[in-house]
């Protein structure tokens, strides 16, 4: 709102693009690339970080919203044909303090949010009565964190008997939903369900800070089994820091530990785990930002890997393509430079690449080739602690001292406590957005 009360402004005064520009630097948490300048050394080399031009725009910072009960939210969502997700997406709450060390949103949305009771079925009754939509997902990073998930997941399960509405909750973190609200959720329509385990053994899952042990994954499991869930689909990624074929095996293994005990307990088949493997990819603003990127090579080895050792037994594997990951890797890291190779690839025709049938690898590496640009620098090269990186002049309120403590804590497989619930971790969030970390933890206590 605020960008588009400038741009009013603009026109009504009768503005340059630049003087637009130059004025919107006003503006808390808008970043101008065009007022920060990319130099380079003697052998042509970028250097960063880039160097702002004005004294009073050093460093643009993240802008948040503080109250989200006050945010205006989509009631009138577009009603799509044929997607794959045809249903009513409701946030209940925003950012993470779970820490996983390679999400990039766990990081830069922190602190948490969440919105009240009231207005989250305001809003339901608003949004269903504008999309007719007759399925509903509870909308945020971690919704088993939902600190009221309980008496919220009652009051809509009750409407969801009355209206034949169906509630699909999306990817769970392993324990955050109790017997109580998976026993109402099973009198519905159910839906699939999907589980994160993220790692195939305990210590990879520590390396991550994942804070789940194959335990807790199974009782999880075994509960949705029991009230009559027949499809589990589990999330795995490969290529993880410090992973071994040992880890990426106990992928496979851990799937069949839930096939196994459904027929133990039931005596018979029925049930369907889907293992869906993507490829790790280091981003920006995480304690992995300093991690390389599995090879292609790497990576295709690894799918072969668990393609061998899954096959069948009501257990199927499905995997991302590992080019299309090398290109998401080497973008994630990426600085300037790759705005010529996105163009370049789109004049050689690259067009919704998100979609197999028109993806052509071919024209992405013959963009790079043509703009002098090695992708694998980008994607498969570590960096140093003491090396300036691309996004160094830009902050998300994460310091970098806490990520570099949190490479070191994967490293050493230790875990680091959610903030909500143990220590403050010192990420520095609070301080550099203005919120008071008491009154923070008071509220999200």
């Amino acid at each position: 709102p605020d960008v588009l009360r400038m741009l009013e402004k603009a026109l009504e005064q009768g503005w340059t693009r630049s003087e637009m520009l130059l004025q919107s630097r006003t503006i808390p948490g808008v970043y101008v690339p065009s007022l920060f300048k990319q130099e380079f050394d003697a052998d042509g080399a970028p250097v960063f970080p880039l160097k702002p031009l004005l004294e009073d725009y050093q460093r643009p910072t993240r802008r948040i919203v503080a109250d989200l009960n006050n945010a205006a939210y989509p009631t009138r969502q577009v009603v799509p044909v044929g997607a794959v997700h045809n249903r009513l997406s409701l946030e209940i709450a925003r950012g993470c303090t779970r820490g996983c060390r390679f999400c990039h949103a766990g990081m830069v949305y922190r602190p948490v949010r969440e919105r009240s009771l009231d207005g989250i079925n305001e809003l339901l009754t608003k949004c269903l009565n504008e999309t007719g939509f007759d399925e509903i997902s509870f909308l945020s990073l971690s919704t088993g964190d939902f600190s009221a998930l309980k008496t919220l997941s009652f009051g809509v399960l009750d409407r969801c008997a009355r209206e034949q509405i169906g509630l699909s909750l999306p990817s769970l973190r392993v324990g955050s939903i109790d017997d109580e609200i998976i026993e109402r959720m099973a009198d519905l329509r159910r839906t699939g369900v999907t589980l994160a385990p993220e790692a195939g053994s305990q210590r990879l899952r520590d390396v991550i800070n994942k804070g789940v042990t194959e335990e807790d994954l199974l009782l999880h499991a075994q509960k949705l089994l029991e009230h009559g869930w027949r499809l589990v689909k589990l999330y795995f990624m490969i290529g993880l820091p410090t992973e071994t074929d040992e880890d990426v095996l106990g992928i496979a293994d851990l799937a069949y530990k839930v096939v196994d005990w459904y027929k133990a307990v039931k005596g018979r088949k029925g049930v369907k785990v889907t293992v869906s493997v993507s490829s790790f990819v280091p981003k920006p603003h995480t304690a992995f930002q300093w991690f390389p990127q599995n090879s292609r090579e790497e990576i295709e080895r690894k799918q072969q890997l668990l393609r061998e050792r899954i096959r069948g037994g009501g257990v199927s594997l499905s995997w991302h393509d590992s080019r299309t990951s090398f290109l998401e890797g080497a973008f994630a890291r990426g600085d300037r430079r790759l705005g010529a190779v996105l163009l370049a690839a789109w004049r050689g025709g690259a067009r919704f690449d998100g979609w197999s049938e028109h993806f052509n690898y071919r024209t992405w590496m013959e963009a790079f080739e043509a703009c002098n640009v090695d992708p694998h620098q980008y994607a498969n090269r570590e960096r140093r602690f003491e090396e300036k990186l691309p996004w160094d002049h830009l902050s998300c309120g994460v310091n970098k001292e806490f990520l570099q403590s949190e490479y070191a804590a994967a490293l050493a497989a230790t875990l680091t406590e959610d903030c909500r619930r143990g220590a403050c971790g010192a990420c520095g969030v609070c301080p550099a957005l203005g919120v008071s970390v008491q009154d923070w933890r008071s509220k999200n206590a």
